[in-house]
């Protein structure tokens, strides 16, 4: 992991070609290349006396990958340049803004941007995270920030006894980004607005102006669809956008394995088509927000354009501790930490919490705003006694399926000298493993506990495996899956081709909840996924595995690479049959990840919902000059990834600050700038 960290870092981003490193550098190339040249044939020769030798010796020794990993993340960092220009300002000492957003993650960044757009509107940005690194940008990479000590939150779900039991401690943690542009910086690229019906349920339950005719402007005017680099994917006009700032790419160059597979389940019976179009419930491949090669952050599309107006400060590494209120619980600022000094910074109109599922929620408790007997417990005195502060979370949960394959399809990289190639061409043409996702499909559809015409099962398909040269290292310390586990299942099938998929329940019925540790803001927040709390969430996913079984023997995908399922050697499991319903609900319980689609804990919704944090104007009820903007607000999780809805809201919100709405509309357009024009926004109190 080390070596191939330090060779993506030196070859993709350094300003100095290889040839170019100066002898007293400590990284000359001639050595650098012997190294990893040397490296290689060690490998080579310690594969063909114990294939697996290594891999068991370094699952026994997690402190050394540990201080590895995270030594090979700061190289990285040493040797990148930053993705985008950006000027970070500091705040002068007893500054008042006339909005302070708390939170410089996607939505965050997007706030500012936008509220910044008025030359009159002072705007104040508080990230407790820093830079994003350049070395986000490579896509295919996003597994190597997870645990990353400098970017990642490591939030820690609590323990489970029913699931998670191939993880360690049986936590099924998410993954969450410390950094400018948050999870955008370091996600999986997937753009994927959900079932329009999904907005029209956020209206059913309180959220009034948030039904799909009403979002759908906003969709477009994120939306930059690169119209010369959709390639295979499916793409229904009158549905995208292509003027704004996030670039969207296709699927350029689909491999033998992804036709197939598209093809495979066209053969069962699944439509191929635009997810993001007029049919949700298609196989598709992915809309990502990739553009020449390169991720496509939240951050860099919307902060860093925006970051040399005088008119928004940009503060990293910046803890905020709480928002503080007057006698009339109004906000007048908050208080937060940077460089080991508390400090305050005041708000004269507004603070905007755009801090995440988990954060946002810890937030507004520190501050006093949630429910009493839980700030009791604590110690916090009560502002408001809000009880849906940290309630209604939701997440999907994930279980994944390996297949091992004939053909040579997928993007496994088995050897030391494969990476080097692929860092050589990401920085000479930004092609390669590192800058293509071509062939990811994504595949929703109705199993038989669908509960309307919404489809509650999914698969993310990926043409790759955990079963390169670095397979524990990711197993075994990024994903944390135990050594028995690793060793018994993925281990044995290292150095084989394959891929994987994701199984997925996107209609999940169970709730979980978020909880104060302690009053200290440094104390991560306690939560509680409950996956499969109600059982119907844990037979969606059943269905769901033999649905992926289904397509993976159709007469297609075996004519075109031969695909088979990992012999079942999974721990716990192995008395089952692959392919019957006892052995998919044996690998989900096992094998359990979040999707890391969180959302809900400062849920959306009528006056008369009790449990609402944020009326549809998503300010925060009980006090004056608060909002949240950001996936915590949604009542109910979308039918997919999450990161364009977020994108969307945190459009909305923006303007709805701005006193302006685009009028609402309904897809297939004939004009793109039909949908772009603006009505005035009256506020409804």
């Amino acid at each position: 992991m080390y070596l191939k960290v330090f060779i993506i870092s030196v070859l993709v981003f350094s300003n100095t070609s290889i040839g170019e490193i100066s002898e007293t550098d400590p990284t000359n190339s001639t050595d650098f290349i012997e190294d990893a040249g040397i490296q290689s044939n060690l490998l080579k020769s310690s594969i063909k006396s114990d294939p697996y030798g290594m891999f068991r010796e370094i699952g026994m020794i997690p402190d050394w990958v540990a201080r590895v990993y995270n030594l090979g993340i700061d190289l990285a960092s040493i040797f990148t340049q930053h993705p985008y220009p950006i000027e970070l300002k500091k705040m002068a000492d007893k500054y008042e803004y006339d909005y302070i957003v708390v939170g410089g993650g996607g939505a965050g960044s997007i706030v500012a941007a936008r509220l910044s757009e008025i030359p009159e509107n002072k705007v104040l940005v508080l990230e407790a995270g820093g830079e994003e690194s350049g070395f986000s940008r490579i896509g295919n990479e996003h597994n190597l920030y997870l645990n990353s000590e400098n970017h990642h939150w490591h939030y820690e779900a609590e323990p489970e006894k029913f699931y998670a039991r191939g993880i360690k401690g049986n936590r099924a943690s998410p993954s969450a980004a410390k950094m400018l542009g948050g999870c955008s910086s370091h996600n999986r690229l997937l753009w994927n607005r959900g079932d329009p019906l999904d907005y029209d349920r956020w209206a059913q339950l309180g959220a009034k102006g948030w039904a799909f005719v009403d979002i759908f402007p906003y969709l477009i005017k994120s939306e930059g669809v690169v119209l010369d680099e959709i390639g295979s994917t499916a793409f229904d006009r009158g549905y995208h956008g292509t003027k704004g700032p996030v670039r969207l790419t296709g699927s350029v160059n689909p491999g033998l394995f992804s036709r197939s597979l598209i093809k495979g389940a066209q053969e069962v019976g699944f439509p191929f088509g635009d997810n993001n179009g007029r049919n949700f419930n298609v196989f598709a491949y992915s809309w990502n927000n990739l553009y020449n090669g390169s991720r496509v952050s939240m951050a860099s599309a919307y902060l860093g354009p925006a970051s040399s107006r005088p008119n928004l400060d940009i503060l990293i590494n910046a803890l905020v501790y709480r928002v503080n209120f007057d006698e009339n619980k109004r906000a007048i600022g908050v208080t937060f930490e940077k460089d080991g000094k508390v400090q305050q910074a005041r708000a004269r109109k507004e603070v905007i919490l755009s801090a995440g599922t988990y954060a946002s929620p810890q937030i507004l408790m520190l501050s006093g705003v949630g429910p009493k007997k839980e700030l009791q417990k604590h110690k916090i005195p009560v502002v408001v006694d809000l009880p849906g502060v940290g309630q209604n979370f939701q997440d999907h949960p994930k279980g994944n399926f390996l297949f091992t394959m004939e053909n040579n399809e997928t993007q496994v990289y088995i050897e030391p000298e494969s990476y080097i190639k692929g860092a050589k061409d990401f920085k000479r043409s930004r092609t390669g493993v590192f800058a293509s996702l071509s062939g990811r499909i994504q595949g929703h559809f109705r199993t038989k506990y669908a509960l309307d015409s919404r489809p509650d099962g999914a698969v993310e398909i990926y043409p790759g495996l955990d079963g390169t040269f670095e397979s524990n290292i990711i197993n075994g310390y990024i994903q944390e899956l135990t050594d028995e586990v690793n060793e018994k299942y993925y281990v044995p099938q290292s150095y084989k081709q394959g891929f994987l998929i994701e199984l997925f329940c996107h209609r999940t019925l169970s709730r979980g909840e978020i909880r104060l540790k302690s009053a200290d803001p440094h104390d991560s927040p306690i939560f509680l996924n409950r996956f499969f709390q109600v059982k119907r969430d844990l037979e969606v996913m059943v269905e769901v595995c033999l649905t992926a079984l289904k397509i993976v023997n159709s007469r297609a995908l075996q004519e075109g690479v031969a695909g088979k399922p990992f012999p079942n050697t999974l721990p716990g499991c192995e008395k089952y049959p692959i392919g019957t319903p006892e052995f998919c609900r044996c690998l989900i319980l096992t094998i359990t990840f979040s999707g890391n689609h969180q959302s809900g804990t400062c849920k959306m919704g009528s006056k008369d919902d009790i449990m609402a944090v944020v009326d549809p104007e998503l300010r925060v009820r009980g006090v004056k000059g608060v909002r949240v903007i950001d996936a915590s607000i949604m009542p109910e999780l979308t039918s997919g990834n999450t990161m364009a809805p977020t994108v969307m809201i945190a459009e909305r919100g923006s303007d709805i600050i701005k006193g302006r709405i685009l009028k609402p509309s309904l897809p297939p357009f004939k004009r793109e700038d039909d949908v772009l024009k603006y009505q005035s926004y009256t506020s409804m109190s």
